[in-house]
């Protein structure tokens, strides 16, 4: 599938509109809260603003479709507002919704946060996820869930605990829909996680909580069904709608487990699903962990991946150009650092040129930018040697084409132990199998830049392993 027609969400023409309204609707609804809609609770007071800010018009339609008592407005004693809110929301839509809204609004101005803050330290991928979980639970947990909870308990104790398994499992399906447009979405419409100042950035950040705010429905659907969470209205009405029997009780909480496990398997299976892609299909033999680098060398791969590039961004094949597009920087990161000749960094500079531009929503620019990239006469890359080496534990190894195909496992003086293909680094941390482990020398390999945030990249850039 061709991502490349959400590629609006990086457009001016669509961001700027997107978020005045929904300033301008944040207002509103502020406004509207203080001084109509009063029955309210006081979390629900702070998080119908901010889903507005993000979600804009379907915020705005989800405030007056569910959470505001038609003819609220002219009611002026507030007995008679709460008793109106109470009624509204007995309907299992409404009360449901708005455990989804408190939840996305504290889950999400912490996500938002940290997502600023990883995009501007260059964050890996998974690095930035579990990141955004933390804050985003923390945010959820102690501004939002806490108080919440602190109206169907006396103690501060088992408040803490009630806020912190709602949260705990509302957090797994928000991060799973977040995880999937972060993890596969983005990157094959706009190329690698766009930087906060760029309209992609906040067009592609609001997609993933809406998408976040879909996956979570279930889950928070369970959890006001086992009493978990009360949803809008009033706590006696709450109570109502529970399931009371311990059969239907076990059934949900096995439900709500399933459900779990299966939103930390999403995000997982589509970035190596991402990962493990040729950039393009007859290219499968030269992406295949069983042959990395092959007889092309690095410099030969970075020419191929970049025309690849020029070449699908002309056909209008997005996605493969978003694709072949972050190969290539990956290449050229690694050529840049090993080599000293000016031509790698004039590719790189080009690269990271026509990824902005995209973010910007400017294609036309961003191709470009590339065509100069391709236009470049690449010669020989010099390898790292040994002693560099010893800096790129973990790792992660891209062959010549700037596919991801294995990592480092372990460097011993002048040799280095390679895993390849297989599932590796899966959720960031766990390493489940590898389709073949090579000890190689380090004169073989070539080096990028070594980070301490963020990913460094190796390549086998002049080695057959046939």
């Amino acid at each position: 599938m061709d991502w490349g027609f959400l590629s609006f969400l990086a457009e001016p023409w669509f961001v700027l509109p997107w978020y005045v309204i929904g300033i301008a609707g944040a207002l509103l609804v502020g406004a509207d809260i203080r001084r109509h809609n009063t029955a309210l609770k006081k979390a629900m007071q702070w998080a119908w603003p901010i889903i507005v800010l993000f979600f804009s018009v379907i915020g705005l339609a989800l405030y007056y479709g569910t959470a505001r008592a038609p003819g609220i407005q002219h009611k002026k004693n507030p007995e008679e507002k709460k008793k109106l809110h109470h009624e509204y929301e007995k309907n299992i839509f409404r009360r449901v919704n708005g455990a989804v809204i408190h939840c996305i609004a504290g889950d999400g101005l912490g996500i938002m946060t940290a997502m600023v803050i990883a995009r501007a330290y260059g964050f890996s991928f998974w690095q930035e996820f579990w990141f955004e979980y933390l804050v985003g639970f923390l945010f959820g947990w102690f501004i939002f869930q806490y108080k919440s909870m602190t109206m169907m308990t006396d103690s501060k104790a088992k408040a803490l605990w009630m806020a912190f398994r709602g949260e705990f499992m509302s957090m797994l399906t928000v991060m799973a829909g977040m995880g999937a447009v972060m993890g596969y979405v983005t990157p094959l419409a706009v190329t690698e996680q766009p930087r906060p100042l760029t309209y992609a950035f906040w067009g592609f950040g609001m997609f993933g909580l809406l998408v976040g705010y879909v996956f979570t429905w279930p889950m928070n659907y369970m959890m006001v069904k086992i009493g978990w969470k009360h949803g809008m209205g009033g706590m006696k009405e709450g109570h109502k709608k529970q399931v009371k029997e311990k059969g239907g009780r076990v059934a949900l909480g096995a439900s709500m487990a399933v459900l779990g496990a299966v939103a930390l398997v999403i995000p997982a299976w589509l970035v190596e699903v991402r990962d493990g892609t040729p950039v393009r299909a007859d290219m499968a033999e030269a992406a295949s962990p069983v042959q990395p680098g092959g007889p092309d060398n690095l410099a030969t791969g970075l020419e191929e991946t970049l025309s690849l590039a020029v070449d699908y961004m002309n056909e209008g094949e997005n996605s493969h150009a978003a694709h072949a597009i972050d190969a290539a920087h990956r290449a050229a990161s690694v050529a840049h650092e090993a080599s000293s000749a000016p031509v790698y960094g004039e590719a790189l500079h080009q690269i990271e040129s026509a990824r902005r531009e995209l973010h910007m929503g400017r294609p036309e620019r961003a191709r470009e930018s590339l065509k100069i990239a391709a236009d470049q006469d690449f010669g020989t890359v010099a390898s790292a040697g040994a002693p560099a080496m010893q800096r790129f534990g973990s790792a992660t190894l891209i062959n010549a084409h700037g596919v991801k195909i294995g990592e480092i496992t372990a460097v011993r003086d002048d040799e280095v132990e390679v895993a390849l293909g297989g599932l590796r680094n899966v959720w960031g941390f766990v390493d489940l199998s590898a389709e073949r482990v090579l000890v190689l020398p380090a004169e073989s390999l070539a080096a990028g830049p070594p980070e301490t945030i963020g990913a460094s990249l190796v390549t086998i850039a002049e080695l057959d392993v046939n």
